[in-house]
This record gives structure tokens, sequence and C-alpha cells, in this order.
């Protein structure tokens, strides 16, 4: 969930391209799909005694002191490479250490070498790793973008120079991502980028993109067609041009559902050197409105200037910023995308218009057309680090056999006088998380299989931490066979968010078991089908009593901007719990007074079986 206060322009970049590559649809459910998302309890049931104590040590009092110290304003915000963020971890990893949980983190470095003579080497003490898993990462902060465009027509050359932020949308990189440099290559014109070959449309086909700079138009063709070939079947319409979720587009988009089409990343993987994309249906006036619009003051939604800064994870190896929200495209305007194609004799309108009379692509390599993207910045290496911890698994072949259960840690720290506590984003994720590791600890026999606790940082920067993790795991991946992700649990849904979710609920047939729904205690679950995650988590609900939604994906699919991504990408089923969303996520509002214990508590004791029940089968 890479999300920042000052993302305003972003945000505008991504709902202009969002229609060809954005959410899946929200279509109708049928009886049977909602009866299978839906797990509700009417009279819940004692717990088998095996799990009574590990029931009995997760209590919202506790949970609430755990809480209140972690969004804290000692903490500043937990943002990831700073004290604050060391403060937590190392909260964090005295409480692991309190309740016998062991350390799973890096090996200490090796002390005590003795140069020159005398004395014999000094006594080594058997090495035990640290709770903490550490990694360097890239700072970039203070970017400036500018896009050079030269064009060569007639024996002369034109050029002109535009500014990021006003002359067109500038993120927080010129060269997919790049931090700072320089480069200049030719530029080829891809239509929408469109490859359907099933129905012999194909903008990619037989193109060269390999080092050059790539200009398209956002969308896909014929939305206000019905008759054009993309419309003709039901699947290549909800492919383009699927329909825009109701509700809360963030929420929706945060809590997931199956992984979606995104063009860019296909094109990225040809690998240009930058993509360059002007809205299909978008105007310039559309885009100087959005880059000089100025926030209005607000008692609940301060205006704080906080300088900008992007984090990658250093030394990892990779062409154009594959992000949270996929591939980046940098959004320019028609003046510009004109002037690159002037040597052509045409413009961006009169080929967009060619395209979608004819469905025939227009694809072709600009003659005279050389861009330059410089970008500066400054840059530094910070340090992150994971909390891990792990309880042994009491069978003695698949204690070899790893669960991680895991939520981010940071968030987005402070900034003239402002603290942005993070108390539910993601403060009872993380609290959710201690809860189940004390809960494990606590029960007299452990589950079959060795359980991880993980508390990521660097999620609010592009899911850096369990990232990272994932790329360079302490158990191997391949025998991990499960991950639990917590992420936002600590806020109910009130009736009107609850009838906005209803709403695709709305069947025939099912009114009676929707009108049941409780909206204190509605949870959203993601989580990978085919696997015994629903089965377990029906089973186990009827001795917590939460009203779950489930929300399947296939192996492989994430869905969503949280760290079971991360898993997903590396083939590891995971569950995904997620409450309420509230009015002020992201704002220095999100405090511990506004959070339900209760909630927390019941949501880590489903978490608690759920885990203890997967990883003891």
């Amino acid at each position: 969930m890479k999300k920042h206060v000052w993302t305003v322009v972003l945000v505008f970049a991504l709902i202009i391209g969002l229609r060809a590559q954005g959410p899946p649809p929200q279509q109708p459910m049928k009886p049977e799909e909602v009866r299978k998302a839906l797990c509700l309890v009417d009279k819940t049931q004692p717990a088998p005694e095996k799990f009574k104590a590990g029931l009995e040590a997760i209590t919202p009092k506790e949970t609430i002191a755990m809480l209140t110290y972690i969004a804290s304003d000692l903490l500043e915000g937990r943002e990831t490479g700073t004290r604050g963020y060391a403060l937590a971890a190392e909260y964090a990893a005295s409480l692991f250490k309190l309740w016998g949980i062991k350390p799973a983190g890096d090996m200490p470095m090796m002390t005590g070498f003795r140069m020159g003579g005398g004395r014999g080497p000094a006594p080594q003490q058997p090495r035990e790793r640290t709770y903490f898993q550490e990694f360097a990462l890239k700072e970039v902060s203070d970017s400036q973008t500018a896009i050079t465009v030269e064009v060569a027509k007639g024996g002369a050359v034109k050029s002109r120079t535009f500014q990021g932020g006003l002359d067109f949308m500038a993120g927080m990189g010129g060269m997919g991502g790049a931090s700072e440099g320089s480069l200049t290559a030719p530029v080829v014109f891809l239509g929408y980028g469109i490859s359907e070959p099933s129905i012999g449309f194909d903008e990619l086909k037989g193109m060269n993109l390999k080092g050059k700079i790539v200009l398209l138009l956002s969308e896909a063709p014929g939305r206000d067609d019905p008759k054009s070939p993309l419309q003709a079947k039901k699947e290549l319409k909800d492919k383009y041009f699927p329909a825009m979720p109701q509700g809360d587009m963030m929420a929706m988009m945060m809590r997931g559902g199956p992984r979606f089409f995104n063009k860019l990343e296909a094109i990225a993987k040809l690998e240009p050197a930058a993509i360059l994309q002007v809205a299909n249906a978008g105007t310039d006036a559309a885009i100087f409105n959005s880059l000089s619009y100025v926030r209005k003051p607000s008692d609940d939604q301060p205006i704080v200037n906080k300088p900008r800064r992007r984090l990658s994870l250093a030394g990892v190896s990779g062409g154009m910023d594959m992000g949270r929200f996929g591939a980046s495209a940098t959004t320019i305007t028609r003046e510009m995308a004109n002037l690159v194609l002037e040597g052509t004799g045409q413009t961006i309108d009169g080929l967009k218009k060619k395209i979608e009379s004819t469905m025939k692509p227009a694809s072709m390599d600009v003659p005279g057309a050389k861009v330059t993207i410089a970008t500066t910045a400054k840059t530094a290496l910070v340090r992150g680090a994971n909390v891990l911890g792990i309880i042994e698994g009491s069978d003695p072949k698949l204690k070899d056999e790893y669960f991680v259960v895991g939520a981010h840690y940071d968030h987005n720290g402070a900034w003239e006088g402002y603290i942005w506590n993070g108390a539910d984003d993601n403060g009872s994720g993380s609290v959710g998380v201690l809860n189940i590791a004390k809960a494990i600890a606590a029960s007299p026999v452990k589950p079959k299989r060795s359980i991880v606790f993980a508390l990521w940082t660097g999620e609010e920067e592009g899911l850096l931490g369990s990232r990272y993790y994932a790329q360079n795991p302490v158990y191997p991946i391949d025998k991990t066979v499960g991950y639990l992700n917590y992420d936002m649990i600590s806020r109910p849904y009130d009736a009107e968010s609850l009838a906005r979710t209803a709403k695709m609920l709305n069947v025939e047939g099912v009114e009676e078991l929707v009108k049941k729904v409780r909206a204190p205690w509605f949870v959203s679950v993601n989580l990978t089908e085919g696997t015994p995650f629903a089965d377990i988590a029906r089973e186990m609900n009827q001795y917590i009593g939460l009203d779950l939604y489930f929300r399947f994906n296939a192996l492989g699919q994430g869905g969503g901007g949280s760290d079971h991504s991360s898993f997903a990408a590396v083939k590891v089923p995971y569950v995904y719990y997620m409450a309420g969303m509230p009015p002020d996520y992201h704002q220095p509002s999100d405090s511990v007074e506004k959070v339900s214990g209760e909630l927390i508590a019941k949501i880590s004791q489903h978490g608690f079986l759920t885990v203890y029940a997967f990883a003891d089968r």
C-alpha cells in the first residue's frame, strides 16, 4: 500500500489509465458464489482444549496496551530507516524474547578479533541469530526530471525541454525508476500497446522496443464502440474495459481480488528504456489543472509539504520500475506527443482516430525523433530491518517446513510537528502478529510445522521488507507452506460502508443470508484458492464468530497492495485479513483511541486458530 499524503498527481495519473489497466470488474455474483464467499456463525462453540491456552493469551486489554506504545508519538511514525522504527523493532524483539520465541534474523557479526601476541584467542560463545534481518536500501530524494524532445525534419533540428511537475507529470525518477542520470534514445510509437492476436490486432508484433522510448495511448481502442472487436466477446470486454468498482476505489484495490491485466507490464518485459503515455480520453488542460491544484486547509487533513523520497532495495537488478501497480509510465501532454511525432506529419489524435476506425495497428519507429530523459536527485544508503522470530515445530520431520505470519510494521513518519502514528495502518496488524506469537508460545503443544513471525519494514515504500525476505529467505521458500498477512484490522465497518460492499451480494435467493452480516464484525479475507485455507477458516470461525467475506485468488496471484503479494510472487499460498477502511487513512489522525481492541483480538484469535490448524496438518 504505497500511500503518501503527497500523491495527488500520481493518483490522477493512475486513474486516467485505470480502465485498461485497473481492477477487475465487479460483476453481480451468483447465489452459490455468495454462499461460498460469506462465512457467518449463528452461535459460537467452545474451542477444543488444545486451543484454550492460546486463545486466552489474546485479550483486548493487552492488545491495546501493545498498540498504545507502537502508535505513540515517541516512535515518530515508524518510518523505514528512522530512529522511531528502530525503537519499534527493539520493542517487538524484546516481546519475542520475553515469550520464549527464538530469534530468526541474521547471524551476528564476528567480534573480538585480536592482533599481536602473548594472549590466546578469547573464548568463543555459541553464535545465535539476532531478531533482525537487515539490508541496505537506496534512498532517493529531491528528484527532478526533464524531458528534451529533439526532432529532425528537412535538414533542420528542433529541440525543446519540458520540466516535470510543470509540463508533465513526473514521478520519483524519469528513467524507468532510475534515481539519477541521463539517457537519450529513439522513439517507437505503439498505438495503444495492445497485443490481442485472437482478433488479429497486435500492436507489438515485429516491433523492437529494447533500449527505446515507447510512446503510447492509455486504455484500449473502442471503449465507446459496441461494435469494436474488443467488445465482441465478454472475456475481451472484461479484460480491456472492466467496470469501475463500486464504493471506495482505493479500498477495493487494497483488498485485492484476481490479478488484473496491465499492458505496461507486458511492454516492460520487452525492455524499453522508458514509457511515455498519453491519456486516451484526457486533455492537456486536465493535466495542467491537476499540476496546478492547490489543496485547501482542513482540520482533519492538514497540508504538510513533506519532502518526497523513494526507497528501493539496493543491489537488486532490474530494468523498469515494477512497483506496487506494476510497470510505470510517465504521463505527458498531447503537446509533447505531437512534437515527438512532428517528423511523421501526424498528430496523436489523428493516429488515435486512424487506429480506432480501422482496428489496424499504426505502430512505427518515429523518424527523426530522439528523446532525452534527465533526472537529478540526492541519494543515500539507509538500513532497513525486518523483525523475525520462530517457534520450532513439534514434529521431527515436519518442523523443517515453515508457516510465516507477517504484517508491515512501518508507517509514514513525522514532519513539521505532525506524526503519522499509524495505529490502524499498520500498528493493528503488527499487534495481530504479536498476539499470534504469544498465543502459540503459550500453547502447551506446538503445531507440527515451525512458525516464523515477521514484522516487515518498507511496505509503505513498495513491499520492500517482505520482498527482500522472499528473495533472501532465512528458511527455504520451497519449504514455506503458507503465509498469513494482517493489514489494518482495527477499524470496524459502519452501516454505510457495509451497504456499499453488500451491493455486489444483492442476489435473489440469498437476501436473508446477507441481512445477517454485522458491520462491527465484518472482515474481508483474501486467500489462495485450492488450498486448505478456506475450509480451515470456516471451521475455526465457529469458535470466534466473525462475519467473514472470502475473496479467492489463484496460486501466484496477489491482488491488492500488501505484503501477501511478495509471497504470492514466489508461489506461496496466503490468507490475508483486513477490516474497515477509515476516513483518516494515511492521516496524522490515525490514532490509537479510534481502534477497536475487541476487533483486533477477535481477528488475532481467528488467525491463531487458522495458523495452528494449517501448520498442524
